[in-house]
């Protein structure tokens, strides 16, 4: 019983092999490689490696594209780029969104540029400084920013006198 069913499960693995064994053969012996699925197009933004934190400039690299014209588009800049292998990079463009299109490949989400590292320390230095510059002239109206050795970040300098400006127009008012 056991032999049968065994012989039963394998016989139609054993008949389909031998059926299309030679199917496959011939076509091995055409010599033609099989046909490969066009590439999808996509593309990618980076920071550029010379980009500063008060001035980022991005990269936006494309590749999977028909050969012909590429256009792009961004928040704040756009154009195109004739390609002959598929691939592209454009480099200096500035912080925002993208996007890429052709006329057969359609339009592709290229990304959002990451918000600069830069931004948050600036506005964390003016805050810092801005609290700094409030409570100092706060406790004595002749108060002064405090100098160091090393120099003062332009943002926290900008907040101090921010800052101090507003304690000074609260609390130091001659009357």
């Amino acid at each position: 019983m056991i032999r049968t069913s065994r012989l039963a499960m394998i016989a139609p693995l054993v008949v389909s092999s031998l059926a299309f064994g030679p199917a496959v053969a011939a076509h091995a012996a055409t010599g033609q490689a099989p046909t490969t699925v066009p590439a999808k197009a996509r593309c990618l933004l980076t920071e550029d490696a010379k980009s500063t934190s008060d001035n980022p400039t991005f990269t936006l690299v494309g590749s999977g594209f028909e050969p012909g014209f590429v256009s792009f588009s961004g928040s704040k800049a756009g154009g195109g780029v004739k390609t002959t292998t598929g691939t592209f990079s454009i480099g200096g463009l500035p912080a925002g969104h993208y996007t890429a299109s052709s006329s057969t490949n359609g339009k592709v989400n290229c990304g959002s540029t990451p918000k600069s590292k830069g931004s948050k320390d600036a506005e964390a230095q003016y805050k810092k400084g801005f609290r700094d510059g409030f409570t100092t002239i706060k406790k004595n109206c002749s108060g002064k920013m405090p100098q160091g050795i090393a120099g003062v970040d332009p943002n926290y300098e900008k907040g101090f006198k921010d800052g101090a400006a507003l304690a000074a127009k609260q609390f130091c008012s001659e009357e």
